[in-house]
């Protein structure tokens, strides 16, 4: 049963809740400096990081997520620990924009390892950005907060939310599958254990 569950929940929710953002991103169009003049309304943007942002203590790196790697079920794995997320300042056609403090890192292009367990993902000046968020403040600079930051274009981000609302189908059509299958062999078993064909308190 929890595996119909799951298989229902990421075939049919998980696709939608998608779907519905990918609505909202399509939806938006590319802001310029001059156009971000409704405070409260959802932005987004393409730019690349001004070299009025500073250097964090992870030269050249302004913002990242820090990673250490550890090992599960004897395979190893990359934990985020902390992410790195001062003001940030973008430029986009017609001028630069203030990015909140807070703002998430979706994906990004540069990395800096410190040793075989801990690494840094984030960007540096001149890294091309994609920003979603909503207009905190207009005027001179515009400020965005609540934001999402990724290595992408607007187009490369829809097509990989596409990707990611059909790979969420085929993960629940297999959890409905095996949900079936696990059902149904527990019933064929009890129907054998209610015709005498299955003894549970046989002696071996």
């Amino acid at each position: 049963m929890p595996f119909l569950i799951a298989g229902g929940v990421i075939r049919v929710m998980v696709p939608q809740t998608i779907a519905s953002h990918a609505s909202e991103v399509a939806r938006l169009r590319v802001a310029t400096a001059d156009t971000l003049n409704e405070q409260g309304a959802r932005v987004l943007l393409e730019g690349w990081v001004s070299d009025r942002t500073s250097t964090s203590d992870r030269s050249p790196l302004v913002a990242y997520n820090q990673y250490h790697r550890v090992r599960r079920d004897g395979e190893w794995e990359w934990d985020k620990v902390r992410s790195y997320t001062p003001t940030l300042w973008v430029y986009v056609p017609g001028g630069e924009v203030e990015i909140a403090a807070g703002y998430t890192l979706r994906s990004t292009p540069s990395l800096v390892e410190a040793g075989s367990d801990e690494r840094y993902e984030g960007f540096q000046v001149e890294d091309p950005v994609l920003v979603l968020g909503t207009l905190a403040a207009a005027g001179a600079p515009p400020v965005v907060g609540e934001a999402e930051i990724g290595f992408e274009t607007k187009q490369a981000y829809l097509a990989s939310l596409d990707r990611d609302r059909s790979t969420a189908r085929w993960l629940g059509l297999l959890f409905l599958v095996l949900g079936n299958l696990l059902t149904l062999g527990a019933a064929g078993a009890a129907y054998l254990i209610w015709r005498g064909r299955i003894n549970l308190f046989a002696d071996p």
